[in-house]
């Protein structure tokens, strides 16, 4: 690699041995990728480990030899969301609270050290970094260092910014040491479609199976894919920003995709046109037929009823405030028209700290779903299905990311999930669909 002044200077032991190791380190990765050189990360970055459970991230330890150094990211980052030590579930019992406090013996120490590293704030713990909520959206043509899967593929492709995928405890080094290697999804060359894929479809697309469907046959690939600018309205279209981010989120859940271009759509695709194709990209055709089969291979195969589900689980990735504030009002409305007052079935809500606060400074049916015994968090769903002392028995979910990876029953008709949500399942609820509490789906645009 192509190393500057001050970066040999470094190497060299001039300012420590910790700056030394960790610039090392990205150099290796650098020379992993075929990097030529190390260019500046230009804004904020995005960690995917923010918990100290053993074995999953860097050790405390780690992050507390990082701070004893003097170092520090440039600009503040945030990360994945929190574990769930501080929600309140209703069915979390003692022991499982006290199994957790052992099962992260370090968190309160590894907090504060990400803290003086460069985490922004407890609202900065999301999936979902570039809400206005939030407030770390890169700008067109950035170079940041994000990692999380569904946030990379945004960030990519719908931004318009560049970064890798980059490996958990990579991102936070890229982050202190200011740097990450010019290669790949970095490079004008590394961000053309090596895959076409022709979408034939007359109606409504469920932007997850889709990107389910995608990822499964491109791999790490970047697909172009044509046949969604007149559904998307050349991505003007309210719900666009939603179906391309359920597609992106599912396109790296299938295979590793980390950027894609929808024609006529996304930010590059409508700049650049079919120039972006690789004169060597292979061909996909997706129709309707293998739609509805993959979406059908999904979701549940037996009736929700005879399942007895004892939670439903939504927003993996975390939801926006007006997802929020739709459930909501479909709630009330149904539990009105089912004259309950409380929810047959525990349902968790999950979204970004910042997100949370809005919808209960302003939405009034806040008080409403607490008193009908939904629950509003910010924890990772995914992490609290994978963990052995939570899963529970039945978890119903509209996320085909958390079905992957957990286990638990994944429906694509919302206005179904919401009668199991109110009444525990009715007949035909695992039924695929595309209406969802507000008239929308969650996985289709319309």
């Amino acid at each position: 690699m192509d190393l500057t002044r001050d970066e040999r200077e470094v190497l060299d032991g001039s300012r420590g041995e910790i700056p030394r190791k960790l610039l090392l380190t990205m150099v290796r990765f650098g020379e992993a990728m075929d990097a030529e050189r190390l260019v500046p990360v230009e804004g904020p970055g995005h960690l995917v480990i923010p918990e100290s459970k053993p074995g999953v991230g860097a050790r405390t330890e780690f992050l507390e030899s990082l701070v004893d150094a003097g170092v520090r990211a440039a600009l503040p980052f945030t990360a994945d969301p929190a574990t769930i030590l501080n929600e309140t579930l209703s069915d979390l019992t003692d022991d499982q609270r006290k199994r957790l406090a052992r099962a992260y013996p370090t968190e309160v120490r590894y907090r504060e050290a990400l803290t003086k590293l460069g985490l922004r704030d407890a609202g900065g713990l999301t999936c979902t970094p570039w809400f206005e909520e939030v407030a770390n959206r890169p700008s067109y043509g950035q170079i940041v260092a994000w990692a999380e899967s569904s946030a990379v593929v945004y960030a990519n492709s719908v931004i318009g910014a560049r970064t890798h995928r980059n490996p958990g405890i990579i991102d936070l080094i890229s982050n202190v040491v200011g740097k990450t290697p010019l290669a790949g999804l970095l490079t004008d060359e590394g961000r053309r479609a090596s895959w076409l894929v022709e979408v034939e479809a007359a109606g409504p697309i469920n932007g997850q199976v889709l990107g389910y469907i995608v990822g499964r046959e491109v791999g790490d690939g970047i697909p172009w894919v044509s046949g969604l600018a007149d559904m998307l309205e050349g991505g003007e279209h309210p719900a666009s920003g939603k179906f391309l981010r359920d597609f992106g989120t599912n396109a790296s859940v299938g295979g590793g995709v980390g950027l894609f271009h929808v024609e006529g759509v996304t930010v590059e695709a409508k700049r650049y046109g079919r120039r972006l194709i690789r004169d060597d990209a292979r061909r996909l055709t997706i129709d309707e037929g293998q739609i509805e089969s993959v979406g059908a291979s999904l979701r549940a195969d037996r009736p929700v009823e005879e399942l007895r589900p004892n939670k439903v689980l939504l927003g993996c990735p975390h939801l926006t405030y007006d997802q929020l504030c739709a459930w909501t009002d479909a709630v009330e409305g149904e539990l009105a028209r089912a004259g309950r007052d409380r929810l047959a079935v525990e349902t968790v809500f999950v979204a970004a700290p910042d997100v949370v606060s809005r919808f209960r400074a302003e939405h009034p049916g806040f008080a409403t779903l607490a008193v009908a015994g939904g629950h509003v968090g910010s924890f990772c769903l995914e992490a609290f299905m994978q963990d052995p002392i939570l899963a529970p028995a039945c978890v119903v979910t509209n996320s085909n990311k958390l079905r992957y990876y957990s286990r638990n029953v994944y429906m694509l008709d919302d206005e179904a999930l919401l009668r199991v949500m109110v009444t525990g399942g009715t007949e035909g609820a695992a039924a695929a669909s595309t209406t969802g509490p507000s008239g929308t789906s969650s996985g289709s645009h319309a």
